[in-house]
């Protein structure tokens, strides 16, 4: 009786442990960091102004490059999801989700491009 009694105390032990760990965000998926309606607040302060070097169908890569810097810095960001029409050699204003890869061009995505007149 008494290791009947046990077993179920364990059990029952462990199956709140399990559950205190399985946290859902964004549908169950914890690495997805799309920002839903993100686009309007940061509509009046855009991270960096930059040069547009290349572009494909779902990425932008941008050279940025300041009086403050003394080094050219080029980004590769993710375009998926959002609509631009910069072209090469386009000055552009960039919004990005402020996560960066430290890699080298630096790695991140991009949430709003306008192209600067």
């Amino acid at each position: 009786m008494k290791a009947l009694l046990s077993i179920l105390s364990i059990t029952f032990l462990m199956s709140f442990v399990l559950i205190g760990c399985v946290t859902e965000t964004n549908g169950g998926n914890k690495n997805d960091t799309r920002n839903e309606g993100i686009q309007e607040i940061v509509d009046t302060n855009e991270d960096f102004q930059a040069t547009v070097v290349n572009k494909d169908e779902t990425t932008i890569t941008v050279s940025k490059s300041g009086l403050n810097e003394k080094v050219e810095r080029i980004y590769t960001l993710a375009t998926t999801k959002i609509d631009y029409v910069a072209e090469v050699g386009d000055k552009v204003k960039v919004w990005t989700t402020g996560q960066y890869e430290e890699s080298n061009p630096i790695q991140g995505k991009a949430i709003k491009i306008e192209i600067i007149n």
